[in-house]
Protein backbone atom coordinates (compact mmCIF):
# COMPACT_ATOMS: atom_id res chain seq x y z
CA UNK A 1 0.00 0.00 0.00
CA UNK A 2 1.44 3.47 -1.20
CA UNK A 3 1.89 6.02 1.29
CA UNK A 4 1.40 9.82 -0.02
CA UNK A 5 1.85 12.58 2.19
CA UNK A 6 -1.29 14.81 2.36
CA UNK A 7 0.21 17.99 1.03
CA UNK A 8 3.39 16.89 0.90
CA UNK A 9 3.50 16.30 4.82
CA UNK A 10 1.80 18.45 7.10
CA UNK A 11 3.65 17.36 10.23
CA UNK A 12 5.83 19.12 10.73
CA UNK A 13 4.91 21.55 7.80
CA UNK A 14 4.47 23.91 6.30
CA UNK A 15 2.36 22.47 4.21
CA UNK A 16 2.20 22.58 0.12
CA UNK A 17 5.95 23.52 0.42
CA UNK A 18 9.24 22.48 -0.92
CA UNK A 19 10.59 21.33 2.77
CA UNK A 20 7.14 19.46 2.99
CA UNK A 21 7.57 17.48 0.11
CA UNK A 22 11.67 16.87 1.32
CA UNK A 23 10.22 15.75 4.80
CA UNK A 24 7.55 13.18 3.89
CA UNK A 25 10.07 11.83 0.85
CA UNK A 26 12.60 11.42 3.10
CA UNK A 27 10.65 9.69 5.91
CA UNK A 28 9.95 6.96 3.18
CA UNK A 29 6.78 8.23 1.72
CA UNK A 30 6.00 6.50 -1.81
CA UNK A 31 5.27 9.73 -2.77
CA UNK A 32 2.89 13.56 -2.06
CA UNK A 33 -0.07 15.25 -2.95
CA UNK A 34 -0.14 18.80 -3.42
CA UNK A 35 -2.61 21.63 -3.83
CA UNK A 36 -2.24 23.93 -6.83
CA UNK A 37 -4.42 27.24 -7.64
CA UNK A 38 -4.00 30.12 -10.14
CA UNK A 39 -2.28 33.39 -9.22
CA UNK A 40 -3.71 37.32 -10.64
CA UNK A 41 -0.64 36.49 -13.09
CA UNK A 42 -2.06 32.98 -14.36
CA UNK A 43 0.85 31.24 -13.08
CA UNK A 44 0.12 27.75 -10.67
CA UNK A 45 1.05 28.32 -6.86
CA UNK A 46 0.71 25.42 -4.55
CA UNK A 47 -1.72 26.67 -2.06
CA UNK A 48 -4.83 24.81 -0.85
CA UNK A 49 -7.24 27.61 0.42
CA UNK A 50 -8.67 30.26 -1.64
CA UNK A 51 -8.27 32.74 0.34
CA UNK A 52 -5.46 33.17 3.17
CA UNK A 53 -4.92 35.29 6.76
CA UNK A 54 -1.71 36.29 5.81
CA UNK A 55 -3.16 37.47 2.72
CA UNK A 56 -5.60 39.89 4.50
CA UNK A 57 -8.12 37.32 3.58
CA UNK A 58 -7.61 38.45 -0.13
CA UNK A 59 -7.64 35.19 -3.08
CA UNK A 60 -5.28 33.96 -4.29
CA UNK A 61 -6.34 34.84 -7.67
CA UNK A 62 -6.24 38.04 -7.16
CA UNK A 63 -2.87 38.65 -6.38
CA UNK A 64 0.18 38.31 -8.44
CA UNK A 65 3.01 35.57 -8.13
CA UNK A 66 5.46 37.69 -6.41
CA UNK A 67 3.35 38.95 -3.93
CA UNK A 68 2.77 35.09 -3.00
CA UNK A 69 5.97 34.04 -2.87
CA UNK A 70 7.16 36.64 -0.59
CA UNK A 71 4.57 35.32 1.96
CA UNK A 72 6.18 31.42 1.38
CA UNK A 73 3.53 30.15 -1.36
CA UNK A 74 6.01 28.54 -4.05
CA UNK A 75 5.05 27.71 -7.64
CA UNK A 76 4.22 24.41 -8.55
CA UNK A 77 7.61 24.65 -10.74
CA UNK A 78 9.49 24.72 -6.83
CA UNK A 79 7.47 22.25 -5.65
CA UNK A 80 7.95 19.91 -8.67
CA UNK A 81 11.59 20.68 -8.55
CA UNK A 82 11.86 19.28 -4.81
CA UNK A 83 9.96 16.30 -5.63
CA UNK A 84 12.52 15.77 -8.86
CA UNK A 85 10.89 12.39 -9.92
CA UNK A 86 11.25 10.81 -6.34
CA UNK A 87 7.81 8.59 -6.48
CA UNK A 88 5.22 9.82 -7.52
CA UNK A 89 3.26 13.21 -7.08
CA UNK A 90 -0.46 13.86 -7.20
CA UNK A 91 -1.62 17.48 -8.51
CA UNK A 92 -4.89 18.44 -7.23
CA UNK A 93 -6.86 21.01 -9.40
CA UNK A 94 -8.66 23.30 -6.86
CA UNK A 95 -11.82 24.29 -8.59
CA UNK A 96 -14.57 24.55 -6.09
CA UNK A 97 -18.06 26.22 -6.39
CA UNK A 98 -18.58 29.30 -4.48
CA UNK A 99 -14.87 30.43 -4.50
CA UNK A 100 -13.33 33.27 -6.28
CA UNK A 101 -10.89 31.33 -9.02
CA UNK A 102 -14.25 29.00 -9.52
CA UNK A 103 -14.44 28.69 -13.56
CA UNK A 104 -15.81 25.10 -14.26
CA UNK A 105 -16.12 24.38 -16.99
CA UNK A 106 -13.98 27.04 -18.47
CA UNK A 107 -10.76 24.86 -16.57
CA UNK A 108 -7.95 27.84 -16.92
CA UNK A 109 -5.99 25.79 -14.15
CA UNK A 110 -6.37 22.76 -16.19
CA UNK A 111 -5.05 24.10 -18.89
CA UNK A 112 -2.29 25.63 -17.35
CA UNK A 113 -1.41 22.54 -15.89
CA UNK A 114 -1.34 20.70 -18.92
CA UNK A 115 1.14 23.20 -20.92
CA UNK A 116 3.62 23.42 -17.50
CA UNK A 117 3.44 19.37 -18.06
CA UNK A 118 4.29 19.51 -21.21
CA UNK A 119 7.34 22.28 -21.10
CA UNK A 120 8.81 20.04 -18.48
CA UNK A 121 8.38 16.46 -20.33
CA UNK A 122 6.07 15.21 -17.18
CA UNK A 123 4.18 13.22 -20.22
CA UNK A 124 2.94 9.57 -19.87
CA UNK A 125 2.38 7.15 -17.51
CA UNK A 126 5.82 6.82 -16.38
CA UNK A 127 6.10 10.80 -15.73
CA UNK A 128 5.22 9.87 -12.17
CA UNK A 129 2.11 12.06 -12.21
CA UNK A 130 -1.70 11.95 -11.28
CA UNK A 131 -4.00 14.85 -11.66
CA UNK A 132 -6.90 15.00 -9.25
CA UNK A 133 -9.81 16.58 -8.71
CA UNK A 134 -13.34 16.72 -7.13
CA UNK A 135 -13.80 18.98 -10.49
CA UNK A 136 -14.66 16.55 -13.21
CA UNK A 137 -14.32 18.88 -15.66
CA UNK A 138 -10.80 19.60 -14.78
CA UNK A 139 -9.28 16.11 -14.64
CA UNK A 140 -11.45 15.03 -18.28
CA UNK A 141 -9.50 18.10 -19.89
CA UNK A 142 -6.22 16.92 -18.93
CA UNK A 143 -7.45 13.59 -19.92
CA UNK A 144 -8.67 14.46 -22.77
CA UNK A 145 -5.43 16.82 -23.62
CA UNK A 146 -3.14 13.71 -24.63
CA UNK A 147 -0.74 14.64 -21.96
CA UNK A 148 -0.87 11.08 -21.00
CA UNK A 149 -0.72 11.26 -17.37
CA UNK A 150 -2.82 9.96 -14.82
CA UNK A 151 -6.19 11.29 -13.58
CA UNK A 152 -7.77 10.57 -10.61
CA UNK A 153 -11.76 11.87 -9.45
CA UNK A 154 -12.09 12.89 -5.97
CA UNK A 155 -15.19 12.38 -3.74
CA UNK A 156 -16.38 13.64 -1.05
CA UNK A 157 -17.81 11.95 2.37
CA UNK A 158 -21.22 11.75 1.25
CA UNK A 159 -20.35 9.91 -2.29
CA UNK A 160 -20.57 6.26 -1.90
CA UNK A 161 -17.50 4.00 -3.77
CA UNK A 162 -19.62 2.68 -5.81
CA UNK A 163 -20.96 5.75 -6.86
CA UNK A 164 -17.71 7.08 -7.41
CA UNK A 165 -16.38 4.14 -9.23
CA UNK A 166 -19.36 4.16 -11.39
CA UNK A 167 -18.16 7.59 -12.45
CA UNK A 168 -14.65 7.19 -12.91
CA UNK A 169 -15.20 3.38 -14.80
CA UNK A 170 -17.68 5.22 -17.32
CA UNK A 171 -15.08 8.65 -17.81
CA UNK A 172 -11.52 6.16 -18.24
CA UNK A 173 -9.93 7.71 -15.37
CA UNK A 174 -7.40 5.57 -13.28
CA UNK A 175 -8.06 6.13 -9.83
CA UNK A 176 -10.67 6.55 -7.46
CA UNK A 177 -9.72 9.16 -4.54
CA UNK A 178 -12.76 8.08 -1.62
CA UNK A 179 -13.06 9.83 1.73
CA UNK A 180 -11.66 7.44 4.60
CA UNK A 181 -15.31 7.05 6.01
CA UNK A 182 -16.85 5.99 3.15
CA UNK A 183 -14.38 3.30 2.69
CA UNK A 184 -14.31 2.42 5.86
CA UNK A 185 -18.32 2.11 5.63
CA UNK A 186 -18.32 -0.14 2.55
CA UNK A 187 -16.30 -3.90 3.69
CA UNK A 188 -16.08 -4.81 -0.10
CA UNK A 189 -14.87 -0.94 -1.64
CA UNK A 190 -11.12 -2.27 -2.23
CA UNK A 191 -12.45 -5.78 -4.00
CA UNK A 192 -15.06 -3.25 -5.88
CA UNK A 193 -12.09 -1.13 -6.97
CA UNK A 194 -10.13 -4.55 -8.01
CA UNK A 195 -12.93 -5.81 -10.21
CA UNK A 196 -13.60 -2.41 -11.86
CA UNK A 197 -9.38 -2.23 -12.51
CA UNK A 198 -9.17 0.91 -10.72
CA UNK A 199 -7.03 1.92 -7.77
CA UNK A 200 -8.45 3.42 -4.57
CA UNK A 201 -6.63 6.00 -2.75
CA UNK A 202 -8.11 6.94 0.71
CA UNK A 203 -8.19 10.80 2.25
CA UNK A 204 -7.59 12.13 4.48
CA UNK A 205 -5.42 9.59 7.40
CA UNK A 206 -4.61 11.52 10.27
CA UNK A 207 -3.69 8.91 12.61
CA UNK A 208 -1.79 5.69 12.66
CA UNK A 209 -4.83 3.48 13.40
CA UNK A 210 -6.66 4.17 10.58
CA UNK A 211 -3.57 3.56 8.47
CA UNK A 212 -3.69 0.45 9.60
CA UNK A 213 -7.09 -0.26 9.30
CA UNK A 214 -7.51 0.90 5.40
CA UNK A 215 -4.68 -1.52 4.53
CA UNK A 216 -6.32 -4.52 5.96
CA UNK A 217 -9.05 -3.28 3.88
CA UNK A 218 -7.09 -3.86 1.10
CA UNK A 219 -6.93 -0.33 -0.33
CA UNK A 220 -3.92 0.93 -2.64
CA UNK A 221 -2.61 4.12 -0.73
CA UNK A 222 -3.59 6.42 1.51
CA UNK A 223 -2.96 10.11 1.12
CA UNK A 224 -1.50 11.30 4.96
CA UNK A 225 -1.20 13.79 7.08
CA UNK A 226 1.86 12.22 8.85
CA UNK A 227 3.33 10.40 6.19
CA UNK A 228 6.43 9.59 8.58
CA UNK A 229 4.43 8.33 11.13
CA UNK A 230 2.20 5.95 8.66
CA UNK A 231 5.50 4.77 7.85
CA UNK A 232 6.51 3.82 11.47
CA UNK A 233 2.85 2.09 11.78
CA UNK A 234 2.95 0.16 8.41
CA UNK A 235 6.63 -0.40 8.09
CA UNK A 236 8.19 -0.95 11.56
CA UNK A 237 12.16 -0.96 11.63
CA UNK A 238 13.01 -4.72 12.47
CA UNK A 239 14.69 -5.19 15.73
CA UNK A 240 17.97 -4.50 16.64
CA UNK A 241 20.21 -8.02 17.03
Amino acid sequence: MEVLGHRGSRSPGPENTAAAVDAALAAGADGIEIDIRRTADGDLVCVHDARLPRLGGRAVIRRPTADLAARGIPTLHDVLDAWSGRGRIIIEIKNQPGQPDFDAPRERSAQALVELLRARGLTGPGAGVTVSSFDWFAIEQVRGSGVGVRTAFLTMPRMSVSGGLSYVRSAGHAELHAHTSAVLAAADAAERARAAGIRLVTWTVTNERAALRLRDAGVDGIICDDPAGAVRALRPAPPSP
